[in-house]
């Protein structure tokens, strides 16, 4: 493809394995390898043409060149991305090599091109491994998070190739090589620094003339010409214009103005070259500790994305995706994208510039660039080289340095940094690291456009601060926030879900008693649709050894399997109306986040975990295939709203007759004027309104900076009602001067007598603790102590955590016995089954798989329950809904046990960071034990008696008669 002097190599490549790394020596620079080669696309990874393959290949092409001849020109070859290493040879000839997958470069090629005739350009490209090659071990390089083989979810996939067109230029012996334009807010000066590049020997005197005017009208404003000689090599030409009032670039009018540089020499070899570049004028910055643009508090509305695309890994097969991700940010209520931990592609801010969206941008290097001797050179190359590419686009207004990295060499060093980073550009804001995982509190977040120093605007960072306290890696177990060190004033956190209220308390909470912070991620998945995957690469006519194609059919082919052998059949109509099921719940989930989020007047920003499904995952707003899940554009759209009620109900399933807490704060992000506004709150159920509050609303006056809080508390109060068992709405409502958004939550109240079935079963409980006791005396239950000693007469044994009970071989072949007897042994707790470090040396039967903790978070596993006597009075059959379930929900589960007789609930988690991306196993189910049976249950029942409605309805129905007379008769047993 041929415009304006310059030509697209995008036809005719061949692609050939070099796995004994003996192509150099073998000159297959010469002539391409067509008895081992295959056809390729450019751009492409190489693994669409040689999947499971990682090392180096050798690319080919073909070429007669159809660009422009004539003297004085120049022919130049330009990639834009080859991951990672490459040499390059054209004709046999060595142009050079490149190290760094996301950073142009080019060659001048005119001494070794034939302009007239067949051309044959080589590459050599080194995709990385975990073995070092020539030196180069994947770890040591800048490669985001990618493994070395195979596909891992919640990680990058190791891709190599030519991931953007390569193109031959046809250009002037003196040419414009590069531009830099600083447009200036306060004066309308446009700075403008041209690298012009001279190939000759000597140096030619000419022109430089500036034209600027508004790109949309292609209007000339301002002009300027200067005299100028130009050095043999590269040398520096500046020239400033004056726009008079310059039409500023914002979210709401991105105004743009196109640079217009043209040199022309002088003599009778005149050469003219002509390069455009466009720029807005705006400034932005952290100011109070509250983001600017243009001397205008915002509120940061950010998502941040890995530029995933199916297939093509980071090359989409789709084209349009490249901007359908930012269509859809943009038409949902976000005002920023950050590319995290890799460069964007020139078309995206090119778009991003055009349609108004801010762009906070990382290189690879920013995020597990592991230690070798040239870690400092290769993070400053990527790095600053990001900041030479991007540096004109007026979207790009953050440069991020690092992404959760802790302190050690690495982060010390890109402390340092900052001085390096002024020199290249010094009008945009600078973030440290997102997450601030280092610790160190004297080093501030943050430096504004102009400053060489890193501030303290956010948290309690602060010179001479000591290092916050460190917390453990993986503090699953007390339920705190993993990756939060809330101190900081960068910050993410991804809590053990479904959060506790303490969790909910502490988001909140978070800047009470600090400068502002940035909550630079945060955010909740579902559970991944490869089902659906699968379909879509069958429709487009994927090759079935894509790898991840194999990944997703691996995982969904398990996930059927697993469908089948618990008999889930009955609960939906197919598996993937499942997965339909989780999309719908994470967008009710990420509406009690932006709840969290918004009610909180000291976060500046909120970057929100994440834009679509990539990694493998399920983390993302819309799918791999660029599909809105259920219900997000509807959260969005109120999640971001400028004026937005946020509601909160503690617990959302409470008791009908016990108080419980209702709260209601109202978001302003300086929409509603100061003033009273009369507001009123409902609360409503099955037989229509069961509560009301009417009060009014304080805006306060703006501070002397004309600030308002965002976010105004309105209510909290305690509420009893004694109502049905049902789901009820609380509400609220602006009664005149304002329109928020929000303003609806639902939760449930059940009436006690709904989980206070009298048993008339005969039960032993052995390690049950008195509360749990307690509650079987004040529910009328006929129990008593189990006694070792026996005999014991009873239908029923509840079993608690029996792995300290100091229990024999022989107390356990006694217990046993009952059950072979006819009796039902009820194991309340999965940890009744540990046996040193063996987590089900207890289990009575071969197949003992293993009980383990869950980890729930940001990626997670969906409970599924069956329509089962079990769940009588209880939300059932279907995914289990966090809202109403609560902490009852396991975090411990079952792994590879034989499947249990009668399975009452599963759990299910595709995408899940785990090798093969699948987990799945029992959390409720019975086996048949002689004639009786031992039941294996991991919900969260003992903790939550006589607290939470579902952990008490689900016990009493376990010791019910009437199931238990159900369940006699189907096994035959007494």
């Amino acid at each position: 493809m041929t415009k304006n002097g310059s030509q697209v190599l995008d036809a005719a490549w061949l692609i050939a394995r070099d796995v004994e790394n003996r192509g150099r020596d073998e000159a297959w620079f010469a002539e391409a390898k067509r008895d081992i080669a295959e056809q390729a696309e450019v751009p492409a990874i190489l693994q669409m043409t040689f999947s499971d393959y990682h090392g180096v290949v050798w690319y080919w092409n073909d070429f007669v060149p159809e660009v422009d001849h004539g003297p004085g020109l120049r022919y130049r070859l330009a990639f834009e991305f080859i991951d990672y290493y490459s040499e390059i040879w054209l004709n046999g000839c060595r142009l050079g090599s490149h190290e760094g997958g996301e950073l142009p470069f080019d060659f001048d090629v005119t001494d070794m091109l034939k302009p007239d005739g067949q051309n044959l350009l080589a590459v050599r490209l080194l995709n990385p491994t975990a073995d070092p090659i020539d030196g180069i071990a994947l770890k040591e390089t800048p490669h985001r998070n990618k493994v070395p083989r195979g596909i891992f979810p919640g990680n990058g996939f190791n891709y190599g190739g030519i991931i953007a067109p390569v193109v031959l230029f046809a250009e002037p012996a003196v040419r414009i090589k590069n531009i830099f334009v600083r447009p200036d807010v306060k004066t309308g000066e446009i700075k403008i620094e041209a690298t012009v590049h001279n190939a000759a020997a000597a140096g030619a005197a000419g022109k430089l003339t500036v034209r600027v005017g508004p790109k949309q009208t292609g209007m000339i404003q301002a002009e300027e010409e200067r005299q100028a000689v130009f050095a043999a090599g590269d040398s520096e030409h500046a020239i400033n214009v004056t726009i008079q009032n310059p039409q500023l670039w914002s979210l709401e009018t991105p105004s743009l103005y196109r640079v217009d540089v043209i040199l022309e020499t002088l003599g009778e070899s005149a050469l003219r070259h002509e390069r455009i570049v466009q720029c807005g004028f705006r400034d932005f910055r952290v100011e109070r500790g509250y983001f600017q643009l243009n001397g205008k508090r915002i509120f940061v509305r950010s998502t941040h994305t890995g530029n995933h695309y199916a297939a093509g890994a980071v090359v989409p097969v789709d084209p349009n995706w490249l901007r359908q991700d930012l269509i859809y940010a943009k038409a949902l209520g976000f005002n920023m994208v950050r590319f995290i931990s890799g460069v964007a592609f020139q078309e995206q801010l090119d778009f991003c510039d055009e349609i108004g969206l801010l762009v906070y941008e990382e290189c690879m290097a920013a995020w597990c660039l592991g230690e070798s001797p040239r870690m400092e050179a290769l993070f400053d190359d990527s790095t600053l080289g990001m900041i030479r590419r991007d540096r004109n686009h007026p979207s790009v207004v953050i440069w991020g340095l690092l992404n959760e990295t802790g302190d050690g060499r690495l982060y010390r060093h890109a402390a340092s940094l900052l001085p390096k980073v002024r020199a290249v550009d010094d009008t945009r804001l600078v973030l440290l690291s997102s997450g601030r995982w280092d610790r160190q509190l004297d080093t501030g977040s943050l430096s504004n456009p102009g400053t060489t120093e890193w501030q303290y605007e956010w948290g309690f960072e602060a010179p001479d601060m000591e290092p916050m306290e460190e917390l453990p890696s993986h503090p699953w177990s007390r339920g705190y926030p993993v990756g939060l060190f809330e101190r900081m004033g960068d910050i993410h956190i991804y809590p053990v879900e479904p959060r506790t209220e303490n969790i909910d308390r502490l988001i909140r909470t978070i800047g009470a008693d600090s400068k502002p912070v940035f909550l630079s991620e945060f955010g909740i998945g579902s559970i991944l649709n490869v089902i659906r995957i699968v379909r879509h690469f069958e429709r487009m006519g994927a090759n079935p050894d894509w790898e991840d194609l194999a990944l997703f059919r691996s995982i969904a082919e398990r996930l059927e399997a697993d469908w089948e052998r618990y008999g889930m059949d009955g609960v939906y109509p197919f598996p993937e109306d499942m997965l339909i099921d989780s999309e719908r719940l994470h967008s009710v989930q990420r509406s009690h986040a932006f709840d969290l989020v918004r009610s909180n007047a000291r976060y500046c920003g909120y970057n929100l975990t994440g834009m679509l499904d990539h990694g493998y995952t399920a983390e993302g707003l819309w799918t791999l295939f660029r599909e809105w899940k259920p219900g997000i554009a509807e959260t969005l759209q109120n999640g971001w709203a400028p004026l937005r009620w946020c509601l909160f109900v503690r617990p959302k399933h409470a008791y009908a007759g016990r108080a419980f807490t209702v709260e209601a704060v109202l978001a302003n992000e300086d929409a509603l004027p100061p003033g009273e506004y009369p507001v009123c709150l409902r609360i409503t159920g099955p037989r229509g309104k069961v509560w009301e509050h009417r009060l009014s609303v304080r805006i306060p006056e703006p501070d002397e900076h004309g600030d308002g809080p965002l976010a105004v508390p309105v209510f909290e109060g305690q509420v009893t009602l004694r109502e049905e068992t049902g789901t009820y709405l609380f509400t609220a409502y602006m009664e005149q001067g304002g329109a928020p958004a929000g303003g609806r939550l639902s939760f449930h109240l059940t009436e006690p007598a709904d989980a206070s079935h009298g048993s008339s079963v005969r039960i032993a409980t052995l390690g049950l603790d008195a509360a749990a006791e307690q509650w079987l005396t004040d529910r009328n239950a006929e129990w008593y102590a189990y006694d070792r000693s026996g005999p014991n007469d009873c239908r029923v044994i509840l079993a608690g955590d029996l792995s300290e009970s100091g229990m024999t071989d022989s107390d356990w072949q006694t217990l046993y016995g009952y059950a072979d007897q006819g009796a039902t042994i009820v194991f309340l707790s999965p940890a009744a089954f540990r046996l040193g470090e063996d987590s089900m040396g207890r289990f009575p039967f071969a197949n003992k798989g293993r009980s383990y903790v869950f980890n729930d978070w940001l990626y997670h596993k969906e409970c599924v329950a069956k329509r089962h006597p079990w769940f009588a009075g209880l939300q059932q059959q279907g995914v289990i809904d966090w809202d109403y379930y609560g902490q009852v929900i396991p975090r411990i589960v079952f792994e590879g046990q034989d499947t249990p007789d009668e399975v009452m609930a599963a759990y299910f988690a595709t995408g899940y960071p785990v090798d093969g991306g699948y987990a799945g196993g029992i959390l409720l189910g019975a086996y048949r034990y002689g004639a009786g049976r031992i039941v294996v249950n991991t919900f969260r029942i003992l903790e939550n008696l006589d607290r939470h409605p579902a952990a008490d309805r689900l016990l009493m129905n376990m010791i019910g008669d009437k199931h238990r007379e159900t369940s006699r008769n189907r096994q035959g047993g007494c």
